[in-house]
C-alpha cells in the first residue's frame, strides 16, 4: 500500500547561511513520499537561487517565488497549493531529525490522531548528541490538549512547526497576516477542531534561535489580540472550563497596556482599564487562582496602584 503524500511547507526569507542545512534535513527524510513546498517570500539574498538549485535536483520540491508578505502570508501561500493528506511546517533556519516525518506519521496512523507533536530542542547551530531509546508518548483529547496548552508553557504544543496535521484541519483556517506570534492565533483552533492529539518526547526538531528573529521580540498588542480572540472564541462556544485559564492573562495584559499607554495616550489607557474592570466582573473571574484574583481585584478598584508597582523591582504582573 503506497504511503500517503505529506506536504512540508517552508517559508523562506533572509536565511541564506542556514537554508542548505534545513533543506538537506528534509530531502533526506526516511519517509519519502513528500511534497516539499519552498515559499520564497521575496528574500533579497541568495535564497531564491538556492531554492531553484534544490528543485532541479529533487522533483519533490516545488518553489513558489512571491513578494514579501511575512511568515503567515508565506505559510498561507503554501497551504493554498499543497496536495498532501498530511501537512507539516518547518522554519527555514531550523532542521529536523531524518525520521521526523516517519515518526509523526506512524503515530498519526497507529493512534488515529489528527495532530502529532514531536519534541524539539533549542540549539545554537552545533550538532547535538541525543538518543531516542528512552521516550514516552501521550495521547490527548481535544479538551485535554487545550488545558495543557493554556496551563503550561510548553513550546512543542504552542508552535506550528514540529507537528504533523491532517489536511482537513486547514480547510477553512489560515494564519493571520501581519501578526507576530501567529501560532498563538491558530494552534488553539487546530486543537479545538481535532479529536485526538498525540505527543512524543523523541527529539525530532532542532530549533535555531537567532538574535533578531521574530520570537526574540515581544509584541504586546499581538499578545493582547490573541488573548482576546481566544477568550471570545471559547466563550461563544460555551467552553466555560477553559475561560478561567485565559482570563487572568487577559486581565494582566490589559493592565500592561494601561501602563504602556498612560503617558502616551491617556484616553487609550483608560479604555484598557475599562476593559480590564469589565473582565473582573465576569462570572468566570471567581474561578481564577487566588493569587491573581486577589491582586487583580485590588487593581480593578485602584488602577493607579498598578502604576506604582511597575516602578519597583518586584513586578506583580505575571510575565507571559
Amino acid at each position: 500500500m503506497p504511503q500517503p503524500l505529506v506536504s512540508i511547507i517552508i517559508p523562506i526569507y533572509k536565511v541564506e547561511p542556514f537554508l542548505r542545512r534545513c533543506l538537506d534535513s528534509i530531502v533526506n527524510q526516511t519517509y519519502t513520499n513528500l511534497e516539499i513546498i519552498l515559499v520564497d517570500d521575496g528574500s533579497p539574498d541568495n535564497c531564491p537561487q538556492i531554492c531553484d538549485e534544490y528543485a532541479t535536483k529533487d522533483n519533490r520540491i516545488i518553489v513558489l517565488h512571491k513578494d514579501n508578505g511575512g511568515l503567515s502570508d508565506a505559510r498561507n501561500a503554501g497551504l493554498d497549493i499543497c496536495k498532501g493528506e498530511y501537512i507539516s511546517f518547518i522554519d527555514s533556519d531550523d532542521w529536523v531529525n531524518e525520521k521526523y516525518i516517519k515518526v509523526l506519521y506512524n503515530l498519526a496512523t497507529n493512534e488515529n490522531a489528527d495532530i502529532t507533536i514531536g519534541e524539539n530542542i533549542q540549539t545554537d547551530g552545533r550538532k547535538i548528541d541525543y538518543t531516542d531509546k528512552h521516550f514516552s508518548t501521550k495521547t490527548y483529547s481535544s479538551k485535554e490538549a487545550l488545558h495543557h496548552l493554556f496551563s503550561k508553557n510548553h513550546t512543542a504544543f504552542v508552535v506550528s512547526w514540529g507537528k504533523l496535521y491532517k489536511r482537513e484541519l486547514f480547510e477553512t483556517l489560515r494564519f493571520p497576516v501581519g501578526k507576530f506570534h501567529e501560532d498563538e492565533f491558530t494552534t488553539y483552533i487546530l486543537f479545538y477542531n481535532a479529536k485526538k492529539i498525540v505527543y512524543t518526547s523523541i527529539i525530532l526538531y532542532f530549533y535555531f534561535q537567532r538574535i533578531g528573529s521574530i520570537i526574540t521580540t515581544r509584541h504586546p498588542w499581538d499578545v493582547l489580540d490573541y488573548l482576546e480572540q481566544r477568550y471570545h472564541f471559547f466563550k461563544e462556544r460555551k467552553e466555560i472550563d477553559l475561560l478561567p485559564l485565559i482570563l487572568p492573562h487577559l486581565c494582566w495584559q490589559h493592565l500592561c497596556a494601561y501602563w504602556f499607554e498612560h503617558k502616551k495616550n491617556y484616553s487609550k489607557a483608560i479604555e484598557h482599564i475599562h476593559f480590564f474592570q469589565n473582565y473582573t466582573k465576569e462570572t468566570y473571574f471567581s474561578q481564577i487562582p487566588l493569587f491573581h484574583k486577589f491582586f487583580l481585584s485590588i487593581f480593578a478598584k485602584f488602577p493607579s496602584l498598578y502604576l506604582l508597582c511597575r516602578k519597583i523591582p518586584f513586578h506583580i504582573r505575571k510575565e507571559f
